[in-house]
C-alpha cells in the first residue's frame, strides 16, 4: 500500500467515524424544525448534487447501465426511505445517542443476512455476538427513561438497521458503475426521489421553518454526513475488508452519546453505559475474525491517484 493510499484510508475512516457519529444529533436538530421525510429527502438530493457536480467537473462521470440504475434504486429505497427516513421520524421522540446505540444492530443484521446468502452457519463468535447484542437491547429497553410505550420506536429502529444492512449488501453485490463515488451519487438520487415523494404525499409542510440551527444541521448532513461520509464508506468497502469498515458501528454510538451528553440531549446513566458496552462488544465479537484476518488486495480500479482523489475529495494528493 503506497503512502497516498494509507493517508486516504485514514481520512476516509476519520470521516465515517466523526461525521456519521455527528449525524444523529444533526438529524435530531433538523427534525425539530423540518418534517423528517423532507429533511432526509433534501439531505439525499443535496448530497447527490454535490457528488454529481464533482464527477462532472473532474470529467469522471460515466454512463451507467439500466441494471446499475436498478441496483441504485433498490439500494436507495432501502438505505434512505426504509432506514434514514424512518429513523428521522423516530428521532422526534428518541434522543440522538439512544438512536445511535440501536443502530449498532446494522452489523449484526449484516452477518445474519450474509450467512443466509452464503447458506452457511454463522461462526461461534457470531452467535456469541448475537447473544450479547440481544442482552444489550434488553438492558437498553429497560433503562432509565425507556418507557414501554416506546416499544414501537425501538422496533422501528431495529427495522431501520435491517433495511440499511440489506441495502448495503444489494449495493455491494448488484450491478454498479466502476466509480464508488458515482455509485453513491446514484443511490442518493434515487433515494431522494422516493423520500421526497413520500414526504409530498404523507407529510404536512405547513409547520416547516428554516432556522439557523436547522439550516446548519442540513448543511452538515448534506456535505459532511452524506457527500463525504457516504463516498468514503462506499470507497472503503472496495479497498478494505467489510469487517474493518464495520468498525464504524461501535465508534459512532460512542461519539453520538458523547455529543448528546455534551449538549444535554442524552443522559449517560448506568444502564445506558452497560447496554452500550454489551452492544459494542456484540459488534466486535461478530467481526473479530475479519478484523484479525488478512486484508484482501484492493482492486486496481480504485487505487490509482485519480480514483483516490475522487473517493476522498477533501484531500489533495500530491
Amino acid at each position: 500500500m503506497n503512502r497516498n493510499t494509507r493517508w486516504a484510508m485514514v481520512a476516509a475512516f476519520g470521516a465515517v467515524y466523526l461525521f456519521w457519529g455527528g449525524t444523529f444529533l444533526a438529524i435530531r436538530y433538523a427534525v425539530a424544525d423540518l418534517p423528517p421525510l423532507l429533511t432526509i429527502g433534501l439531505r439525499c438530493a443535496g448530497g447527490a448534487a454535490v457528488l454529481f457536480a464533482w464527477l462532472a467537473l473532474r470529467g469522471r462521470l460515466e454512463r451507467a447501465s439500466l441494471a446499475a440504475w436498478g441496483t441504485a434504486a433498490v439500494a436507495g429505497a432501502l438505505l434512505f426511505l426504509a432506514c434514514h427516513a424512518v429513523m428521522a421520524s423516530v428521532e422526534q421522540r428518541v434522543s440522538s445517542g439512544e438512536t445511535a446505540v440501536w443502530m449498532t444492530a446494522i452489523p449484526l443484521w449484516l452477518v445474519i443476512l450474509d450467512a443466509v446468502r452464503a447458506r452457511r452457519r454463522p461462526a461461534l463468535s457470531v452467535l456469541l455476538g448475537l447473544g450479547l447484542g440481544a442482552a444489550g437491547v434488553l438492558v437498553l429497553s429497560a433503562g432509565d427513561g425507556m418507557h414501554p410505550e416506546r416499544a414501537t420506536d425501538h422496533a422501528a429502529l431495529l427495522a431501520c438497521a435491517f433495511a440499511w444492512a440489506l441495502g448495503s449488501l444489494i449495493g455491494r453485490h448488484g450491478a454498479r458503475p466502476v466509480s464508488a463515488v458515482q455509485s453513491t451519487a446514484m443511490q442518493l438520487l434515487t433515494g431522494a426521489a422516493f423520500v421526497l415523494l413520500g414526504s409530498a404525499l404523507f407529510e404536512p409542510w405547513s409547520g416547516a421553518r428554516l432556522t439557523v440551527r436547522s439550516a446548519g444541521s442540513m448543511g452538515f448532513l448534506i456535505v459532511c454526513g452524506t457527500a463525504i461520509g457516504l463516498a468514503a464508506y462506499t470507497w472503503l468497502l472496495r479497498v478494505t475488508t467489510p469487517a474493518a469498515v464495520g468498525t464504524f458501528s461501535f465508534v459512532n454510538p460512542v461519539i453520538a452519546l458523547l455529543l448528546g451528553w455534551a449538549v444535554g440531549d442524552d443522559h449517560l446513566g448506568p444502564r445506558t453505559v452497560i447496554a452500550t458496552g454489551l452492544i459494542v462488544s456484540a459488534v466486535l465479537a461478530t467481526q473479530w475474525k475479519g478484523l484479525l484476518g488478512p486484508r484482501s488486495a484492493a482492486p486496481a480500479a480504485v487505487t490509482s491517484p485519480a480514483d483516490l482523489q475522487m473517493a476522498t475529495p477533501w484531500i489533495r494528493l500530491s
